[in-house]
């Protein structure tokens, strides 16, 4: 995707960050602070962390679709050096390649790509914890109130360039919070029974495709029909 914000204007800027900023993980963050500040079970908090990671899962399929064009404007940018050097370093960090990040956050893995060093399912009560405290206390969630302030602001083309500027810091937050649960080897779904209604049409899909058929995408489909897909966000 490619994404121009110094191009937007405010209300442009405002109306694409509005779902990003009130999306999942910023609402099961408020709600894992509080359980760890009221001293919830393990369970409670487990729960709960499944609901940050499917949040922190939304919040990478929107942001890594510009990451691109973002991390090209940042570095052509001089006033943008700061950020740079913490673009440096998670990039000097980072073992996984983009596919292997997008397997890891569905809880896989690819062939080529490094083991998350830390099992989640397998850390003590105490360490569990820790890492949810380090979580709730990542500097996203700062970033993120400054930018939800800003955009509260009267839009006008004076807040355009602050409002970018809060974005960007905001998206390296993001990517070092990316950085840091690439050690850490976590499924969302492990635990969870499926639906035996669901089990059932993923075993005809799967006999389906060995039968020698073949699946469509909805690009297809359309193409085929001659009808013209929107999309409607």
């Amino acid at each position: 995707m490619t994404l121009n914000i110094k191009d937007m204007t405010s209300e442009q800027i405002i109306n694409w960050l509005t779902p990003i900023v009130n999306g999942e993980i910023f609402t099961s963050r408020e709600k894992l602070v509080a359980l760890l500040t009221e001293g919830a079970p393990h369970k409670a908090l487990e729960d709960e962390f499944r609901e940050f990671f499917n949040g922190y899962y939304v919040l990478a399929l929107e942001l890594e679709e510009c990451e691109k064009s973002i991390l090209g404007y940042i570095n052509g940018n001089h006033t943008f050096a700061h950020l740079k050097h913490r673009i440096s370093a998670v990039e000097a960090q980072r073992k996984s390649s983009p596919l292997g990040r997008e397997a890891r956050r569905m809880g896989l893995s690819l062939h080529d790509d490094p083991v998350p060093e830390i099992k989640v399912a397998e850390l003590s009560s105490n360490e569990f914890q820790s890492l949810m405290h380090t979580l709730g206390n990542w500097r996203l969630f700062v970033a993120r109130e400054r930018l939800v302030k800003l955009m509260e602001t009267k839009a006008s083309i004076e807040i355009a360039d602050r409002l970018s500027a809060e974005f960007y810091e905001f998206f390296v937050c993001y990517l070092e919070l990316e950085l840091f649960l690439e050690n850490y080897d976590y499924d969302p779904d492990d635990g969870l029974k499926l639906r035996p209604e669901f089990i059932e049409a993923l075993e005809h899909e799967e006999e389906y495709i060995r039968s020698g058929s073949k699946m469509y995408t909805l690009e297809e489909v359309a193409e085929e029909l001659g009808i013209e897909l929107k999309c409607m966000n």
